[in-house]
């Protein structure tokens, strides 16, 4: 059997092959022995071979799915509180401030207009 692999990577799998107390030969064995093993899933060969290229789990894609949800009603929270208070843009002079710090001062002004904090 010929492969061709750029010599970079040849010497780096060979040294790590060798690290692992094992020869090119013995690891191309192991590669078919995997192939058969997996030779009715071949969405699990993949995966083992390269996890990088797996597709999530129908638990994993739920998962972001509702995440993404939880996001979207917080954002639409948020506008909502921005709506009520009548907040269209951040004021310039308090562009520095973190969006938690913006938030409680906004608060705070508004407490204070209602005569709640002095």
């Amino acid at each position: 059997m010929n492969a061709r692999i750029d010599a970079n990577l040849k010497a780096s799998g060979d040294a790590a092959l060798a690290a692992a107390g094992l020869t090119p030969t013995q690891a191309v064995r192991m590669l078919w022995s995997l192939a058969v093993r997996y030779q009715d899933e071949p969405e699990k060969l993949r995966t083992t071979l390269d996890p990088d290229s797996a597709e999530p789990s129908a638990d994993e894609l739920a998962e972001r799915q509702h995440k993404a949800a939880a996001y979207h009603r917080c954002l639409s929270l948020w506008q909502d509180v921005r709506t009520t208070l009548n907040i269209t843009e951040q004021d310039p002079e308090r562009k520095g401030l973190s969006d938690r710090e913006y938030t409680d001062l906004l608060r705070d002004e508004h407490f204070r207009e209602k005569g709640y904090l002095l």
